[in-house]
Order: structure tokens, then sequence, then C-alpha cells
């Protein structure tokens, strides 16, 4: 087979566009280009399905920009992204669009072709005052290039900066969740529940609407742990969303060394929602262990088998409410503290500093 020739760009002839005021020539990160029509008077750019302009990329918004005719004028407007518009080069918020123009959000350009062929005005320098502006901006360009440099640098370390304060004030934020105390109330009832069963035993064991009640009653106990462990998955899931926006808010960041220490603050952040997972699981486990001692002191009481005697009198093979709860509280706080000493010191370097005190502070 031959090799295959560069992607073709699919083009659309304005003289066939009945009702169009511009075309938008589209090229995405896999560099395949495609013509996107204005047909209405507001569209939107982004990477959701939802907008009028979908394109997969990862470095741009859900709903990026918008493009708009008013009176004649075609005009983009920023709709909050996280990377912004770059119009032939220059950041901006707001601004009419001409033809032969090119916007850059994120790693996609988009070229406008606007039906009628209406140029940017200051797109018709001579070829002299060209020249002279060129051999100008070299000029410049060459005995100011350290300085260029230098102060691109600082600019971005400033926006690193930034972007660590808010990482640190979300981060915080979720300091304040208490999923283990999501359950307390239900300890309560499980405790109350389990003195009014008693202990069975073989030795003493229940019998006709009395043994009935006990095998219904823990039945219900398995019921009430399972409904603890639906409440906490609800709890955490809403923490699992918090998480995720702290990850978005970390890629932002540049500088090498502050993205490995919010690593560092991540990793502590997911063992405390490890703690979360845990007791999750235990109170999983205290269903199951429950529901299947009910159906031993079923077999037991109710049928008569001798043989799960022993089992019925060793109890429910899980650990207890309270149990549950101690270790929860135990281990969480212990993460909670770990992630706490983390974001001192981010905020520490958010704030100017080396985060060194912060450190020293956690080691003595």
């Amino acid at each position: 087979m031959g090799e295959e020739g560069p992607p073709k760009t699919e083009m659309i002839n304005p003289a066939l566009l009945d009702g169009v005021s511009a075309n938008f020539i589209v090229k995405g990160p896999n560099g395949v280009e495609k013509a996107y029509p204005m047909r209405q008077l507001v569209m939107t750019i982004g990477r959701s399905d939802q907008c009028d302009i979908p394109v997969k990329d990862s470095s741009m918004s859900g709903r990026h920009c918008e493009v708009s005719k008013i009176n004649g004028e075609i005009k983009v407007k920023d709709m909050g992204s996280a990377n912004g518009i770059w119009l032939n080069g220059e950041r901006v918020e707001e601004c009419e669009l001409f033809d032969g123009d090119v916007i850059r959000l994120g790693q996609t350009s988009i070229r406008v072709d606007v039906v009628g062929g209406r140029k940017r005005p200051d797109a018709g320098l001579s070829p002299k005052l060209l020249g002279a502006i060129i051999g100008g901006v070299v000029l410049l360009a060459v005995a100011g290039i350290a300085i260029g440099m230098t102060m691109k640098k600082k600019a971005q370390h400033k926006r690193d900066l930034a972007t660590l304060s808010s990482f640190v004030a979300a981060a915080r934020e979720g300091q304040k969740s208490k999923p283990c105390s999501a359950a307390v109330d239900k300890v309560a009832d499980v405790a109350k529940g389990l003195n009014a069963l008693g202990k069975p035993s073989c030795s003493n064991p229940p019998k006709g609407d009395d043994a009935k009640r006990v095998v219904s009653g823990y039945k219900e106990l398995a019921k009430t742990d399972d409904r603890v462990a639906t409440s906490i998955s609800q709890f955490a899931a809403q923490s699992s969303s918090s998480t995720a926006a702290l990850t978005g808010s970390a890629e932002q960041i540049a500088d090498p060394e502050l993205k490995a220490k919010v690593a560092e603050a991540q990793e502590l952040i997911e063992q405390r929602s490890q703690v979360t997972a845990t007791f999750i699981a235990d109170w999983k486990k205290m269903g199951q262990a429950t529901n299947a001692y009910a159906t031993q002191v079923e077999q037991a009481f109710l049928q008569g088998n001798k043989g799960v005697c022993a089992a019925v009198d060793r109890g429910i093979a899980a650990k207890s409410a309270p149990e549950v709860m101690q270790a929860c509280n135990k281990n969480f706080d212990k993460a909670k503290n770990a992630v706490e000493e983390k974001l001192k010191e981010l905020d520490d370097v958010a704030g100017g500093g080396s985060g060194d005190e912060a450190a020293a502070e956690k080691k003595e």
C-alpha cells in the first residue's frame, strides 16, 4: 500500500451557503481540519458534545467560548474557560472577528473565513511600513530576549502560585467532611436492637413466637447495616467529585517542584478517602454477617438444626458497630491531620515561602 497523504480539509464554498455569515475551519489536536458554517446568530464551541462546534481537545473547557452575530459584526466571547482565547497570538476576553483571523483554544486552531471577505482594519499595512515594523521587532526581541524570558517565567510562576492557593482552599473545604459521623445515630440504633434481642444460645433457645421475633430482629438489623453503607456511599460520591476537581486544578501547574508537592498532597487526600471506603466496606460486611447469622438462628430455633448451634453461640462473625465507628474515627483523624500538615506547607509556598518552616514543624 502507498503512503497516505495529509488529511484533507472539508471546505465549503461560501457561494453555495444560503444565510451563512462565516465559516470556521477547525483543526484539532489530531491535525484533521473540518469546516463549520455559521447559520445561526449564536454558536458555542467547546469540548462538550452539546456545543454547536464540539472538539475533542482535553485542554479545552466544556463550553469554551461563544461566537455571535450582532448588528452585522461577528464576535467571539470567552465563557469562563480555563485556558482562554488567543486571537492572532494575543489573549482576548471578547473581540470582533474578521476574515483571516485565527483563534486558538487549547491545542485547537480555528481559522475564520468571513463571507464577503471583510479583513481586519490593521491587516493592510504597506510592505515598506511592514518591513520597518518587523525590523524593529526583531531588534527589540534580540536586545530583550533575556528580560522577556524572565518576565514570562515570573508570570507563569505567579499563575502557578494562584492555582496553588486555589488548590489549598478547595482541599481545606474537603477537610470539613466527617464521614464517620454519618452513622453515629445508626450505631445507637444497632446497639439498642442487639440489647433487645439478647444473646441467643442453643443451651436456652427461644421458642415459638419468641424465636420468630429473634430471627426477624436480626434480619432487620442486617437491613439497617445495608442502609448505613448506602448512606455513607452517597456521602463518599460527593467527596469523589471534589477530589476530581482538585486533580483538574493541579494539572494547570507548570512548575515541576510545585507539581510534585501538590502530588504528595493528592496522595494524602486519597489516603483520607480510603478511610471512608473502608468504613463503607465494614458496614457492608456487618450487614452480610448479620444476615447470615439470622439464617443460622432460624435454622437452629425454628427448624431444629442442631448442627449450626456452635455458630449461633459464637455470635455475628464481624466487627461490632462501635468497633467500626472507633476505627473510622481513629484512622480518619490520622489521615486528616497528615493532609492538614501538607496543606500548611503548600500554604507557605503559595504565600512566597519555601515550605521548609511548615515541614520542620511537622518533624518536631
